[in-house]
């Protein structure tokens, strides 16, 4: 195909494109994707084009450095959707993401499909949110549709894609590149010991620090370089993640189906049987992105102020959709805020408070570091006793944990002799902060 029918084919581009507007669309595929994501919408409006127009010109025309074949497989995956052509009803569309996820798999609580569907129209709205939470997808072991749960919301979010292991540097590449919505499978093995990715992942949870600082080569030159880590991630392993991703996300569970529940087998072709889908989420999205911006409501207070920020945009879009939408996700806010109990709190915490216990039981001011291991292992339904490998807790592990709240050993007398000790009032100034 010549250049002049290329440009014929392209929805909204005129017959007979002028220069300019080909030597704009060549410039706009040499900048970086960081500066042509701040271009795109007024250079669209200037040309008279839709910006998906413009998008997909600008990625024929860009250089490809990875070959032909590899770039155009990313370009296959990482679409770039037509709005759907008529006003949508939300809550009815809403209604069709939340049964299509509940038709493949058996979660773990009635309102993690209500939370699972939100989400999805949310990674709509990104230039909407000043947080948006990782959505965090465990079960207790294998089999359990992890995997079919992530195809199936690849088949529903924006620019959905699916990697099953990547590098910290290919995240943020990926990211800046391509503007996906990534889903990341099999995350307990290869992502929960990786100290640079969670630095990536955890930066991605407020738009305002969502960014890596790398040094790059440009033009012969030796540069430091924004990458941008904002985008929808979804996040599925067996068991609990880090307590920083956990905390910055929304948790939904997973569980392997009894034989009196049934489930649907994925079609081959879910993806392309819901292009219709994501085109009316992307109409629903572009007519509602205003209200939603202009919104300032919240949840109410749970007493966990970070869940409270992570239910906030799922809030203001149930709030939007209207009809049954609001009560099912205050039914399913208040089951998690219920459930975010000492099990899913961070270890330092609960340790700080068991500590604070020890003291309120012995009625003492200081306590030895040597005794304070000692009770900590005795404790029952407390890990501190199986703390590493099937190693009791340290009292260099107790100090390192404790050294964030203020609480540090000290160098005192107790019963007469030099010791290692903790203060009672250290403890209880620490532990009421965290009540």
């Amino acid at each position: 195909m010549d250049a002049s029918n290329e440009w014929n084919d392209l929805p909204n581009v005129p017959d007979r494109p002028t220069a300019d507007a080909q030597a704009e669309v060549k410039r706009l595929a040499a900048l970086p994707p960081a500066k042509y994501e701040i271009e795109r919408k007024a250079v669209a409006q200037r040309l008279g084009w839709r910006v998906s127009a413009l998008d997909a010109e600008v990625r024929k025309n860009r250089p490809r450095d990875t070959g032909d074949d590899a770039n155009g497989d990313t370009e296959t995956v990482i679409e770039t959707v037509e709005p759907w052509p008529y006003p949508v009803h939300g809550a009815s569309m809403a209604d069709e993401i939340r049964d299509r996820l509940k038709a493949h798999v058996v979660f773990g609580a009635s309102g993690d499909a209500d939370c699972g569907a939100l989400w999805i129209i949310g990674s709509y709205h990104m230039d909407t949110w000043r947080l948006w939470p990782r959505l965090l997808v465990t079960s207790p072991t294998k089999a359990c549709g992890k995997s079919t749960l992530l195809e199936t919301i690849d088949a529903m979010a924006h620019r959905g894609f699916i990697v099953s292991n990547a590098s910290p540097a290919a995240i943020f590449r990926a990211i800046e590149a391509w503007r996906p919505t990534l889903l990341l499978d099999e995350a307990d093995t290869w992502m929960k010991q990786n100290e640079e990715l969670a630095g990536v992942l955890n930066s991605g949870h407020t738009r305002r620090t969502a960014r890596v600082i790398r040094v790059a080569e440009v033009n012969g030159e030796h540069l430091p370089v924004a990458f941008s880590t904002w985008c929808p991630m979804v996040i599925a392993g067996i068991g609990s993640q880090r307590d920083t991703l956990m905390s910055r996300s929304v948790i939904i569970s997973l569980r392997r189906k009894l034989p009196s529940e049934s489930v649907t087998r994925l079609p081959i072709n879910l993806h392309d049987q819901l292009l219709r889908l994501r085109r009316q989420i992307a109409r629903w999205a572009a007519d509602n992105s205003v209200r939603l911006g202009a919104m300032e409501i919240e949840p109410p207070a749970c007493g966990n102020d970070r869940m409270q920020d992570n239910f906030t945009p799922l809030w203001r879009i149930a709030t939007a959709l209207g009809g049954p939408w609001p009560d099912r996700l205050a039914a399913a806010y208040t089951a998690q805020a219920n459930a975010a109990d000492e099990d899913t709190e961070p270890a330092a915490i609960i340790m700080l408070r068991d500590i604070a216990e020890i003291f309120a039981s012995r009625r003492v001011d200081r306590i030895a570091s040597i005794e304070i291991v000692s009770d900590l292992m005795v404790m029952e339904e407390r890990p501190w006793a199986d703390w590493r490998h099937g190693r009791p807790i340290s009292a260099h592990s107790v100090a390192k944990l404790m050294k964030p709240f203020g609480v540090k050993v000290r160098n005192l007398k107790l019963h007469g002799a030099s010791a290692r000790v903790y203060l009672r009032s250290d403890v209880e100034a620490a532990a009421a902060r965290y009540a």
